[in-house]
């Protein structure tokens, strides 16, 4: 896309905690629209020792002054976790009118906030702008804190709606969710791994108990992200709803493109071990050495030495599991029995989310296989064993012996655009709006807390931009959601559009009555293909959504530890 059309200029925020030198964008005639405050710690770096070790919050005695006692300098985006190279960029088409790429620097110290406030006071009778704690996407191994131009808020604060957003920087890929037998048995947490997941709820507390001194309300805090942000964004709901009320933060949630249909595998499972095991044979280190040894001969080995061995690995994917503590044994199955469906809507949440049309082209450019044995590692990096044979019986696979990559890859996609999004939204909305019956103490949330939607509007500039083979796949809907489509030669016809589909998302952002227009959990709200919204259309897409749903539960639903606290607790 192109560069953005502002003017920019220092701008130093005092606060009760010291101030902060950041950068207020203006429109070109100097009319301030918002301050962006980069780089602002909320944890300790995870450095050394406490790599692979739980975030340590910043001291609450901490200020934003620098050393000197003047305004600290908040103007620069700060390091993002060390990550491989993905290829989803092949997407793009290579335009001479393109901005140039914002230069991330990667460091193993990276838990740092951005945070961006509308210019002007904040809104009095409200409590405070309402705040977007927005957790980035990129399969949980790459991505970065609206580090880019995609993410650049400025045209929505300006012509959309205005509110604080807030994005951290959080551990991805091995620093973010390394697992396996021996890195539990050191007992260093209470349960090892998910430090990723860890990470982003360090700084959503953070968020809440200083987005005020932004202006921001910390009691209208909306989560939510795309992809492996979404997904993350289930599990830290997940989290949220289950602590005493005093605690918890999470008013409502949106759900980009992904939600979550699967038990992750436990944190000290053979396959999470057997990562583990092949990790420290890329650095020879002996299979003899106790845990305690494999352990620090890891943590010595450079940030950028461990990347390069990633991309090496054959089960390169590290994922969130099965901890004890983040994720329960029993969180698959607190979905389906409704006791997780039965704390939301006790709590009044709402959650908002859906899909655009061309999902599984995207999938198509990141570590495609090229035959059957190619097929079954690929799915393996993704899904639990279980639910990976499940998988195969409800698609028309290739023959075995078939050499045609293409072929591969499209099967290949469409599975996992139906596992990740397609079928796992599709089961999430049935479970919230219908829960089993049977059991008096299970509630539904009403379908005034539940907004689906789906997109399969392309606009016809976006061509000059998005490779137009891909559609709109998974991830081309952020310069709508994000109003950066701007820069991407959108007419005004093409803007109003656009304002008009995400109208609603700014009510159910400031906690108001949203306007949705869907009467059941079989109907959407559409950006159709013309740039129309339609309201309460059929979704055609649910049969084979739900199929692929409830194959992936049938999997699990034996092994799978049972949620009891409907009888016990709720």
């Amino acid at each position: 896309m192109r560069p953005a059309e502002y003017t920019s200029r220092p701008y130093v925020l005092k606060t009760a905690r010291g101030s902060l030198r950041g950068t207020e964008y203006c429109t070109p005639s100097g009319e301030p629209v918002v301050y962006r405050f980069a780089r602002v710690p909320y944890a300790l770096p995870p450095v050394g020792a406490r790599r692979w070790r739980r975030p340590q919050p910043v001291p609450s005695d901490f200020s934003f002054d620098d050393h000197a006692g003047q305004p600290g300098d908040y103007t620069r985006f700060g390091p993002v976790c060390p990550q491989p190279q993905y290829p989803h960029g092949q997407a793009l088409v290579d335009n001479a009118a393109a901005a140039a790429p914002v230069d991330n620097v990667q460091d193993e110290d990276c838990l740092y906030l951005n945070i961006w406030v509308p210019a002007g006071r904040a809104p009095t009778d409200a409590g405070g702008w309402p705040v977007q704690f927005h957790i980035h996407g990129g399969w949980l191994q790459v991505g970065n804190a609206m580090q880019d131009h995609t993410h650049d808020p400025f045209d929505l604060v300006k012509d959309v709606a205005p509110r604080v957003i807030v994005s951290p920087t959080y551990r991805l890929n091995l620093f973010g969710f390394l697992g396996g037998a021996e890195l539990a048995s050191l007992g260093e947490e209470e349960a090892p791994s998910n430090f990723g997941l860890w990470d982003q709820r360090c700084a959503l507390e953070w968020t809440a108990r200083h987005v005020g001194l932004f202006g921001g309300d910390p009691d209208n805090i909306t989560v939510g992200g795309l992809s492996a942000g979404a997904n993350s964004t289930f599990f830290q709901l997940n989290y949220d709803s289950a602590l005493p009320a005093s605690q918890r933060l999470i008013k409502r949630v949106y759900l980009w493109s992904n939600a979550v249909a699967i038990q992750p595998n436990p944190t000290p499972s053979p396959a999470l071990t057997s990562q583990f095991d092949e990790l420290c044979s890329l650095f020879d280190v002996p299979r003899s050495a106790t845990a305690a040894e494999k352990v620090a001969r890891l943590r010595a080995v450079p940030f950028g030495d461990l990347v390069a061995a990633n991309t090496r690995m054959k089960m390169h994917t590290f994922r969130s599991s099965t901890d004890g503590a983040f994720i329960l044994p029993t969180f698959l199955s607190s979905l389906h029995n409704g006791a997780l469906t039965t704390r939301l809507a006790r709590n009044g949440t709402s959650v908002l989310l859906g899909e655009v049309r061309d999902e599984k082209e995207l999938y198509k450019f990141v570590n495609p296989p090229s035959d059957y044995a190619g097929l079954l590692l690929q799915l393996a990096n993704y899904y639990p064993k279980p639910v990976l044979e499940a998988l195969l019986n409800v698609y028309d696979l290739p023959p075995r012996d078939s050499t045609d990559a293409a072929a591969w890859a499209e099967v290949f996609s469409q599975m996992v655009a139906d596992s990740q999004v397609h079928a796992s939204i599709r089961g999430l909305t049935h479970l919230l709006l219908n829960p089993p019956p049977g059991n008096p103490n299970v509630r539904a949330l009403p379908q005034s807390s539940v907004h689906r939607y789906r997109i399969a509007w392309r606009a016809e500039s976006v061509d000059n931009w998005l490779k137009p083979e891909v559609g709109i796949c998974h991830g081309g809907d952020m310069p709508l959601w994000w109003a950066t489509a701007w820069r991407q030669d959108f007419q005004e016809k093409d803007k109003l559009a656009t304002k008009k589909f995400l109208a609603p998302f700014t009510q159910f952002l400031r906690g108001e009555h949203v306007s949705w227009g869907c009467t059941g959990e079989d109907r959407v709200r559409l950006l159709d293909t013309d740039g129309e919204v339609k309201e309460n259309v059929k979704d055609d897409l649910w049969e084979r959504g739900m199929q692929v749903f409830n194959t992936v539960w049938e999997a699990q639903k034996g092994p799978v530890a049972k949620d009891t606290s409907l009888e016990s607790r709720l």
